[in-house]
């Protein structure tokens, strides 16, 4: 089962409540590593690999 796509970050907070609810549950920090890059964030999936990417950066 995929994830619907939507044009970035921005557009997949606004459409999808999962993603929103997931986004605010982030680190303040990993929150504003994944902004720049909103572009590249177009479903859930790709919201929570990069969410689990730069968390693991931190460690």
């Amino acid at each position: 089962m995929g994830y619907p796509k939507y044009s970035g970050l921005a557009e997949l907070l606004k459409h999808d409540e999962e993603a929103l609810r997931f986004f605010e549950g982030l680190p303040l920090e990993v929150r504003d590593r994944i902004a720049p890059k909103g572009k590249a964030v177009d479903s859930l999936e790709k919201l929570k690999n990069f969410a689990e990417a730069l968390s693991g950066d931190r460690e």
